[in-house]
């Protein structure tokens, strides 16, 4: 300080002086937003990302050229390349770092993704489960190597109570950010609703505790932990069983510890709630609503040191919604309404969060 008033005396007239205080503070700036990144992490539900072609082990004859949905080869195409168009509007000029995604029935469906000169030129590489739901579907990650490198990942079986269908496993993985830390990734698609909220619970219950556990073991081995989990939970952010077997904080209104995990869709939900949000990720029977979510642990709120997250929010744009004819306002343009071919995109609507970094290595573009 003494050395820049120094330097501010050697300037006796104001306009010098003003010009050399605007080129100070333009200098400090442009520093530190060298210093420092932000990585943008994007969930999708992306509802039905099946191939062609009939698996007898599994449910999925509905989604063949022979079957009810008709599903060929283009109408595969055409919805892959409608949801690049997604992940392209969504990172606003530079892709998201991370996709976590559901409903993906195997990995030749990302193979084929990945064949998109979109998706080729952003450089993607993917990881996906290989579990035992009925109707084969998975969960996946699509990651830029260049900013985060992978350091290994696990997918993880969630046992089920007696007589209850099994669900998709946890895909678990582990990497560098551009800061050096390690970031822990969780993508998950948990036990639906099907049958009733009630009667599906004891499946969800099951399926909160494997979860649980595997965020206490994330939590206590981590020096410095840093864990996103993401996924479509199949319960909203004010289900007391969920809150409860989660043991999920309120990132407004609770005490933030580094080694809680607060759910960040909350305070999304009541802005929802008051008017204040045009839209949640999914729409049911009228009304806008969160069934996917971020979970985070307490580190990645602190925004006095690096990393940290930001700006948690759905994400759409006019050309993802349709006129909602059966009850009011909008909805998400589907793929299909039923058995009808809609041509659209999904059911849900992506979430996203950013997450700010210090640059320890230089992340350069693929």
């Amino acid at each position: 300080m003494l050395q820049v008033k120094a330097c501010f005396g050697m300037y006796p007239f104001p306009h010098l002086r003003l010009r050399l205080l605007c080129f100070v503070l333009l200098c400090v700036f442009s520093a530190g937003a060298q210093d420092t990144l932000s990585l943008r992490v994007m969930f999708y539900n992306c509802e039905n990302l099946m191939d062609t072609v009939n698996d007898p082990l599994t449910a999925d004859d509905d989604f063949t050229p022979r079957g009810s949905h008709h599903w060929t080869s283009f109408r595969l195409w055409e919805k892959l390349n409608r949801l690049t168009r997604v992940i392209l509007a969504a990172g606003e000029g530079r892709p998201p770092a991370l996709i976590g995604l559901a409903e993906i029935e195997n990995d030749s469906v990302l193979s084929q993704w990945l064949r998109n000169r979109a998706m080729w030129k952003m450089g993607y590489r993917y990881l996906i489960t290989s579990g035992i739901d009925t109707r084969g579907i998975d969960v996946g990650l699509f990651y830029q190597p260049h900013r985060f490198r992978l350091l290994g990942w696990e997918a993880l079986r969630i046992p089920m109570p007696e007589g209850t269908r099994p669900t998709r496993d946890l895909l678990h993985a582990w990497g560098r950010i551009p800061s050096g830390d390690t970031l822990d990734v969780v993508v998950c698609h948990l036990p639906s609703r099907l049958g009733g909220a009630r009667a599906s619970r004891p499946a969800r219950r099951a399926a909160h505790l494997r979860l649980r556990a595997l965020m206490d073991s994330l939590l206590y081995i981590r020096r410095q932990p840093a864990l996103i989990v993401m996924g479509d939970m199949n319960d909203y952010p004010v289900t007391k069983t969920f809150l409860r077997d989660l043991r999920l904080g309120d990132p407004e209104r609770d005490a933030i510890n580094t080694d809680s995990v607060y759910d960040l869709m909350i305070p999304l939900h009541r802005r929802l709630q008051r008017g204040k949000l045009p839209t949640g990720s999914h729409k049911y029977a009228g009304d806008w609503g969160f069934l996917d979510h971020f979970l985070v642990n307490g580190q990645l709120l602190d925004t006095a040191s690096v990393p940290y997250l930001r700006h948690p929010r759905p994400f759409s744009l006019p050309f993802m919604l349709t006129e909602d004819r059966t009850h009011f306002g909008m909805r998400p343009q589907r793929s299909y309404y039923g058995f009808r071919w809609e041509g659209g995109y999904s059911d849900h609507l992506p979430v996203l969060v950013d997450l700010v970094c210090s640059m320890s290595f230089q992340a350069s573009e693929p």
